[in-house]
């Protein structure tokens, strides 16, 4: 069963994030900061889920951001995007779960899928909306790339690739081993995964785009200031 965490807003996760960023712009390993800094406030898994996820260093925050570009960069380049990455944010965003705006200006979830991602009835609206941004956005070929260790991939890349060609929007869909290093091969990525902002050099932010236009529950860390 998906786990899915609507935050309260606490003294406690205000001190966290802010003890996490000191730490963070000194140097101190992630993992290890993380536990430290949820194991003293005695967190909650999502606020944990927070912490890890969308709590970044200035430094870090302000490289993510640099690589960030908008849709209208997307037009006539190549577009990798990271299948299920984007697919699970934009399902949160339109069944109103909850979603963060982080430090590095990137929306993610706080679903605790990790790789255990099925296909639900939200899934086929959320393919819909996230070809209508890419149409939208007129890259000149698009790949989406799942990850082929997770079940059904290949059925899920499948639906993409129809739905490309339904939307006429050229380009393929696979599901493939290594998808954060096959990524980085593409002129702009579609992903909010550290590891893929890391290895490119222009990353598009599709959950972003649709919070412009969606009603939904989303926390910014810009008010953790």
């Amino acid at each position: 069963m998906t786990r899915v965490y609507f935050l309260t807003v606490s003294n406690e996760l205000r001190n966290a994030v802010h003890d996490l960023r000191y730490l963070l712009d000194r140097g101190y390993p992630r993992d290890s900061a993380v536990t430290f800094v949820a194991n003293h406030y005695r967190l909650a898994l999502g606020q944990r889920h927070m912490l890890a996820r969308c709590t970044f260093s200035r430094r870090e925050a302000a490289e993510h951001c640099r690589k960030a570009v908008r849709a209208s960069a997307v037009r006539g380049k190549h577009l990798g995007v990271d299948g299920y990455n984007v697919l699970i944010t934009v399902e949160s965003i339109l069944t109103h779960k909850q979603v963060v705006r982080c430090d590095d200006g990137y929306i993610r979830d706080l679903r605790a899928i990790f790789g255990k991602y099925k296909p639900s009835k939200a899934t086929d609206r959320a393919l819909a909306e996230f070809l209508g941004v890419l149409k939208r956005a007129r890259p000149r070929e698009v790949a989406v790339l799942f990850d082929k260790q997770v079940s059904r991939s290949g059925e899920l890349a499948g639906v993409v690739r129809r739905g490309l060609k339904k939307f006429s929007l050229q380009g393929d869909s696979r599901a493939v081993g290594g998808v954060d290093f096959k990524l980085r091969a593409f002129d702009v990525v579609a992903s909010s995964d550290r590891a893929v902002i890391e290895r490119a050099n222009a990353v598009w932010d599709i959950p972003a785009e649709l919070v412009k236009r969606k009603k939904t529950n989303v926390l910014d860390l810009k008010n953790f200031r």
